[in-house]
Formats: structure tokens, sequence, C-alpha cells
């Protein structure tokens, strides 16, 4: 510390990469000076992108909320205390549930309580707290696909194999920019590096694309790809690798179930088949699996422009299957799965079938999976015309902004004027928040510690990181986990106390004692071990001193506790991710299962679907990720928001020439869902035939306090454009690449 200057070393929480940051804080004064790359995070190893800004300035965001906001009566807002909010809200739930049944209440998760480890525990006793099957999350909006898959494939959806990026020689990466988000369900800092390194060692990086994304920039090839057939190339994928006898699961045989049947159902997907879908050459295809197996160590890596189409599950799938087949699953420089510190991917009991259709939709019938609803009904599951008495009445929304995120989001706006209450979890009024009666807002990143709870799970060496707060929150503000623990309780009649002591108490049951890591540790040993203080730090030393490289509560171990990490400035790494199958597998038999029928099932579809697939002039659109962004979360801040419009629709040369447009000229694009009015870029780096828009712009709408991005940034929605009738079927995922959309240009 220098000149009332301080260093604070802690992780970034915005995106999945959590780089080390050394915060520069000015004590005197109470503010971050600069934030800048730490050279010893054994992770990023000094790298940061410019979202590391983002924690400074939310912080410092003067249209944050700090207070509780209750709507008036003529839609103005007035501040509450915190035991009048949370008791309000209570009381209206309870309302809505004793007249109509714990049915009428619903909630929507967002992605930022992902970033938070107390968000992530602390939601779940509000759920169960709930009781309804209503349960909404951005999940269906992005990696549901995968989850499904894996739920089938190797008996937990959660349970996420990422590449082994730093010992492959041939990645090839469909439907993911990493360079953008930095790795996307594969946590790489400075993924750049790594994949330039990659290539300068010999290696190849093949990339699959309708636009040439940064990614696609510094690979050693790009090809374009017709959005949303991913599913067929790689059908034809799987056909080359039978037809010229390339299968190679290694180990995995032994456990392996479904070989043939891939054969089989692969057998009509040859590359001549698919070309006319794909729009890529047959001998290129061959020619990429070719490459792909003569290398010592390829990864086939999958992200969110699979997902987010017609046959993501399918696409999710196959990318697993490919890596099984060819031997590269859980293999060095393959697919590998992390072993995170707190325990989530230990070997534990077989599950359970999954869960399809324990609740449905009252208008559509679509049934929840996994417990998962599609975000595209939540406007009809709230509407008297869809859904009737059987309406949803209330709706709790967890750090989520679905009218910008959400499929036709007008139609969810216009829904959400039609429920009996509404209560928001956020720290601003945006887009959807203006419709809530109530919004609870919470400490942000600076002001609470944290740990890389969900992203040591998808990390490309294993590694564990607290970080502290920076600041000690305002008077009278509320943590996250602390609002979700208070809502839960109060809405069933108890304290937050008693409800938090029976959550510790269940969590420690089923941690410690025989069958355990933890055989001779009773439940009471492990409660006395952790302490009395309430929040997300205890429970999570609980599962760290329970978990793979725990101290097994034996002070006299040097095994990990929290307290050893919170004495550690940077993150500690745990080592290369190693084999782990079958030990960890929770299907029936411990076996990897290829061709799972509730996946196989979906063929059917896709082959129905393929005559509609062929190239019919029609333009197609799909999003984009970029390095500014997250979502719709960060255009409130002014670092982000400089520069020139971002929100533009990317077109190809040769279908601007055909159109008459210009470049930065505006053109209208319309859908089934809506139109909307776009300046448009011109550039070499789109297949002819589709155009590009990002997600999560739209801002600039009445009723919201977001005055940088409703003046700097607003852009406009591309998911006013999206449509929320089809879905991935098997996952209920909306889809956001691939939608048939018209362009014009305005005169």
């Amino acid at each position: 510390m220098t000149d009332n200057i301080e260093i604070v070393h802690r992780s970034c929480a915005i995106c999945e990469a959590s780089c080390g940051l050394r915060v520069h804080v000015n004590r005197a004064e109470q503010r971050v000076e600069r934030i800048d790359g730490d050279d010893d995070d054994p992770r990023s190893r000094g790298y940061l992108c410019p979202k590391a800004y983002a924690m400074k300035e939310i912080y410092e965001d003067p249209d944050r909320l700090r207070r509780p906001l209750r709507k008036r009566a003529d839609g103005s807002w007035e501040e509450l205390d915190w035991e009048q909010a949370l008791d309000y809200a209570a009381e209206r739930l309870q309302a809505v549930r004793d007249a109509h049944g714990a049915q009428a209440l619903g909630y929507y998760i967002g992605n930022p309580t992902g970033h938070n480890a107390g968000g992530q525990l602390y939601v779940q006793p509000l759920i169960m707290s709930l009781g309804t099957p209503r349960s909404f999350s951005a999940a269906t909006m992005d990696q549901f696909p995968q989850n499904v898959a894996l739920r089938e494939m190797v008996g937990d959806g959660w349970m996420m194999p990422v590449p082994d990026l730093d010992h492959c020689d041939y990645f090839l990466c469909l439907g993911g920019n990493p360079l953008a988000s930095q790795g996307s369900l594969m946590s790489a800092p400075n993924i750049g590096k790594r994949l330039r390194a990659l290539r300068e060692a010999g290696g190849r990086v093949v990339v699959l694309d309708p636009r040439r994304t940064e990614t696609a920039e510094v690979a050693s090839q790009h090809v374009f790809i017709r959005p949303g057939t991913d599913a067929w190339f790689l059908l034809a994928f799987v056909n080359v690798l039978f037809a010229e006898d390339r299968v190679r699961p290694g180990r995995l045989a032994e456990f392996t179930d479904g070989i043939d049947e891939m054969r089989a159902l692969s057998e009509e997907f040859t590359p001549e088949a698919v070309a006319p879908i794909t729009g890529i050459d047959a001998d290129l295809t061959r020619r990429i699996v070719r490459e792909f197996c003569d290398a010592k160590r390829p990864v086939c890596y999958g992200r969110i422009g699979l997902c987010t189409q017609e046959f993501g599950t399918l696409a999710s799938w196959l990318v697993y299957a490919i890596d099984a087949l060819t031997g590269r699953l859980d293999a060095v420089g393959g697919m590998m799965f992390t072993r995170p510190a707190t325990g989530n991917a230990e070997p534990g009991p077989e599950a359970e079938p999954m869960s399809v259709g324990a609740y449905r939709t009252v208008l559509r019938g679509l049934p929840e999976v996994d417990g998962q609803l599609p975000c595209g009904a939540m406007a009809e599951e709230i509407e008297e015309a869809s859904a009737g008495d059987a309406r949803m009445r209330a709706l709790i929304t967890v750090c989520g902004n679905p009218v910008l995120s959400a499929p036709n989001g007008p139609r969810l706006a216009s829904a959400l004027e039609e429920l009996d209450f509404m209560v928001a979890v956020d720290i601003y009024l945006n887009e959807t928040t203006r419709h809530a009666d109530l919004i609870l807002p919470s400490t942000v990143q600076l002001e609470h510690e944290n740990y890389d709870f969900l992203f040591q799970t998808t990390s490309i060496r294993n590694m564990a990181r607290w970080s502290p707060a920076v600041f000690e929150p305002e008077p009278d503000t509320m943590d996250h986990w602390r609002i979700l623990l208070e809502l839960g309780a109060r809405y069933v009649g108890t304290t937050a106390e008693d409800l938090d002591a029976a959550m510790v108490r269940t969590m420690a049951g089923g941690l410690v004692g025989p069958g355990t890591r933890c055989p001779e540790v009773t439940p009471e040993q492990a409660l006395e071990a952790i302490g009395e203080t309430m929040g997300p730090m205890r429970l999570l030393d609980l599962m760290i001193r329970s978990g793979p490289y725990g101290d097994g509560f034996d002070d006299t171990s040097s095994g990990l506790r929290m307290e050893t990490l919170r004495n550690l400035p940077h993150a500690l790494d745990l080592g290369a991710l190693e084999p782990r199958l079958p030990g960890v597998l929770k299907t029936p038999g411990r076996r990897l299962r290829l061709a799972p029928e509730y996946l196989t099932a979906d063929l059917s579809r896709l082959r129905a679907s393929s005559d509609r697939r062929l190239d019919d002039g029609r333009m197609l659109m799909i999003g984009r990720r970029q390095m500014r962004n997250m979502n719709s979360w960060l255009h409130n801040l002014p670092h982000l928001a400089r520069g020139r419009n971002r929100c533009t629709l990317l077109m190809s040369v040769k279908d601007a020439d055909r159109l008459g447009v210009r470049d930065r000229e505006s053109v209208r694009v319309r859908s089934r869902s809506g139109h909307l009015d776009v300046e448009c870029e011109v550039t070499d780096a789109m297949m002819p035939g589709v155009v590009s828009l990002p997600h999560g712009f739209g801002h600039g709408r009445e009723g919201t306090r977001l005055g940088v991005a409703n003046q700097v940034q607003p852009g406009v929605c591309s998911n006013d454009l999206t449509d929320e009738l089809p879905l991935d079927v098997p996952s209920g995922t909306h889809i956001a690449n691939g939608i048939p959309v018209e362009v014009e240009r305005l005169v």
C-alpha cells in the first residue's frame, strides 16, 4: 500500500475466464483508481480484457439501485426499508398462492446468478420454498441442449467436458467464438494466445461458422456453414468415421454402449447427401474428418451457436459422440472432465431417469425437461387469453432481463402487465424490472466476497479461487444470497436463520458419514468445524473440506479448507485435467451411452426438415458475441459503451449488392415476430444469404433508468425478431440462429 492506494487481488466476475485482477483502491476516497491484470495469477498471467473495468463502473454507476423500490398506483416509485419490502413481497406472493395454488407462481433465473456463488447456492432454497413447476431460466436460451445431451450420455447434465486446449494439436470449433467469449464452457483466459501457440507448434485450428469470426481470423482454416445445419455436418462426420474405418474409441469401448447404433443412424448422412443442406463440399467434409483423425490429439468443440438452433440438442450430442468415437473424450488433449474442489463432479449414485413432462404448459402442452420450461413460453403462461384461469399470476425474476433476452420480447413485455404481482431481484430499473411491483437490489461484486463456483467446473485446468470484497457495502444494503434466503423463508413462514440451518444440515448429511469421503465424520462435527456465520462461504467451506482436495475436517491435515484459499492472493492451480471415466459416470451400470433413445428420437424430425433446409434464397439471421458486451448487462457502463455503434446488421458484399444497400445505411429486417430498422455493416466476413445481429441491445424504452444505455448505445433488440413458437424440441431451447428474415433497403 502506498499513498493510500491498496492493491486487492481478486478474480473478474464478468465472464467465464475469471481472470486474476489487481484492483488499485484509494481507501481515503473509497474509489477504484485502476484495474490491471495480475501477472502472478496462474490462470490468466496478467491478461485482462475490456470487461474487467465493468466491476468498477457497476459499483460507481449512479443508475444502480441501492434501496428497495415499490411501484405506486400512478406508476411512480417509492423507496422502502428492507423489512417493509421483504414482508410486502412475501404477503403478495402468499396471497396469490392461497387464492390460486403454488402453480400460479413462477420464477426466472438470469445469467448473472451464475457468476455469484451466493446467488447460485441460495437460489435453491427459494426455489424449494416456492414449490412451483413454472421454472424458467436463461438456460433455455443458452447451453441447455448440452445439459440435456450430457444428462442422457453420462447421467449428469452439469458434468461438462471441456477441451484440454493446452495439449491438443487439432481444434475443431463449431458454433463458438472463444476469442470474444474467452472460452464459453471452456474457461481459458487469453485464448487467442493459446490458439496461436497451438498453431505455432504445428497444430491446426479449424472453425465452421456462417461468419468469419474473430476466432476464425486466427484459425488455420475457416469454413462457411449454413446456419442451423451443424447436425447434418456432424452426422456426415460420423458417417465418414465408419465408412473409412476410423472409429477408434480406445479404452472407452470397455464401458460404452451404442457404437453400432451410431453406424446405423449415420448411414444415410453421407457428405454428398448433406452438402446441399450445409453448403460444405463433400470432399472438404472428408478432408476435415481425415485431418482430425490423423492428428495426435484432436478435439471437437461446439458452443452456443450449436445450442440455439433448431436441432441444438442433436448437434451438441454429436460433438460429444464424435469425441467418444475417436477416443478423444476423457483423453489428454481431448474433451476432459474437471475435478472441482467443491466436489461437484465426484462419483455418486446412479441418476434417476431425466424428468420430462412432469408439468406441461397450458396453451401448447410443452413439457418441462429436467425441471426447465422453455423461456419462449413465458408470455403465453401469463396471458389470460392463452392460459385462462390456469395462468401464471405472480413472477419472481432474479438478475435477468428477459424482455430483451427472451424470444418475442414485445409479447413478453405486454404479458408482464397482466401479472397480479411481480418482484425483481436486480440492481437496475431496466426493460424487464420496469414492469415489476417491487425491485430488490443487491450489493455488487466489489462489495462482497466471491468464489469461482460455476467456472471451476469449466476451467481448462483444475483450480480454486476465493475473492475478497474490495469495499464494505453501504449501510442498509443486502447481499444477493440474503435476499433470496429472506424471500424463501418469509414465503413459507419461517426465519432466514432457520431456513439456512435446515439447508446446511441437509448438505452436511449428504457430504459426511458412511459412504462419503469423510466416513468417520458426523454431520454435527462438520457443522461445528465450519462455524455459525451464515452465508455462502460457510457452505463452500463444507463442500471444500469434504471434497477431493479437502482436509476431511482434520485440523492436522494439509488438505484444503476455505481458510487456506482466503490466505492466497491468487487462484490455486490444482493441476492439469486427468481422465475420470468411467468412475464419475452416473448412468445405469456406469456406461457411456452414445445413442440414448431420447436423443436419437429427434432424428426423425431432422430428416423431415431436410428439404426445408435446402437453400431457397431466404435470408437467415444469426447472433454474434462481442468482446465489450455480456448479453444485456454492461451497456450502461461508459468505458464499454465508447466507440462507434456496435449494434449493426452484418451483411455480405454479395447480398448488399443484390439489395442495393450501402455500408452504414439503415435497412428494415422482418420476421414472423416483428420488424426493426437497423444500421447495416457490409463485410466479406459474412456468408452470402446470412445476416448477423448482436444480442442484448434494445434500450431507450420508457420507464427505465439506464442513462448511458439509453443515450449512448440503445441499439435494437434482436429478440424482437426471434420467434417464440419453434423450439429445439428435446431441450425446449428457443431458436436464435437460422431465423428466416427479409431485409429491405429503407428509402
